[in-house]
């Protein structure tokens, strides 16, 4: 029983090192793969299989996590990525996501997305949203930064895609505590409440002309640490919401973003 017990430890150290050991192009290349195959059992391209779209959306997002625990992954560009995932990395690059569509919608399109971060002893860790999670279904595509008293507050930048001509897009706050990361940082005081996020619902046809893709709806002013989004008004032209040249802008405080305009 000692022996056995012995030779699965053995299994596993060699199996752990073998993980650890691919460089980081070699990881990049597993995750093509993986998004290749998504991409050709998925429904957008005529080969529906549910059972391999499963397998490889699951086995994408545990491969994430495991190789997304070393610092040279962090470091990495993922050049191989681009058109295939969303990879949005914060100034100071201790926070990244990766975003990937799972190909499991129709015009309403379904995401996953993969957290990455350094912890104050340097460590890095992984965390991916559950698939009940509120903010779900959006992928990450900006990440802005505001340096504050208790450390970087960074603001996600994400999209929904509803439909064909119905989008969404929302700022998120984050912060790094510790070892831990906050995923519902409220630092957005807003008429409601002090909340963790805003956002707006809108036609996608009314930005269609934007050459930008995604669509860049919310700005950052890192000299004055502000961001702004458009106005949206509802219509009966535009029921969904029209994004219009007017803009509303919330400024950092020291403590809070606050609107000013």
């Amino acid at each position: 029983m000692i022996m056995r017990h012995s030779i699965l430890a053995i299994l596993f150290l060699l199996f752990a090192s073998a993980a650890f050991a691919q460089t980081p192009t070699a990881v990049e290349r597993e995750f093509v793969g993986y998004l290749d195959n998504i991409s050709k059992y998925g429904n957008y391209n005529g080969g529906y299989d549910d059972e391999k779209l499963a397998k490889n959306n699951a086995d994408l997002r545990d491969k994430l996590l495991k190789y997304g625990k070393r610092a040279d992954i962090l470091k990495f560009g993922f050049p191989g990525l681009k058109g295939k995932m969303y990879v949005t990395t914060s100034k100071d690059g201790l926070l990244r996501v990766y975003s990937w569509d799972l190909e499991t919608g129709g015009t309403m399109h379904d995401f996953s997305s993969v957290f990455q971060y350094r912890g104050k002893s340097g460590k890095i860790y992984t965390w991916a949203e559950a698939d009940e999670d509120e903010s779900a279904g959006v992928f990450y595509h900006q990440i802005f930064q505001t340096d504050a008293t208790g450390g970087p507050i960074y603001l996600g930048v994400s999209t929904f895609i509803g439909s064909t001509s119905y989008a969404g897009q929302t700022i998120k706050a984050f912060r790094i505590n510790g070892e831990k990361l906050d995923t519902d940082a409220k630092v957005i005081k807003t008429t409601s409440g002090i909340k963790n996020s805003i956002g707006f619902a809108f036609d996608f046809f009314t930005v269609v002309d934007h050459p930008e893709r995604p669509v860049r709806l919310f700005f950052y002013n890192e000299t004055n640490k502000s961001f702004r989004f458009p106005v949206v008004i509802e219509d009966k032209r535009t029921p969904q919401g029209r994004v219009t040249s007017k803009f509303i802008t919330y400024r950092f405080d020291g403590k809070y973003f606050v609107k000013v305009s």
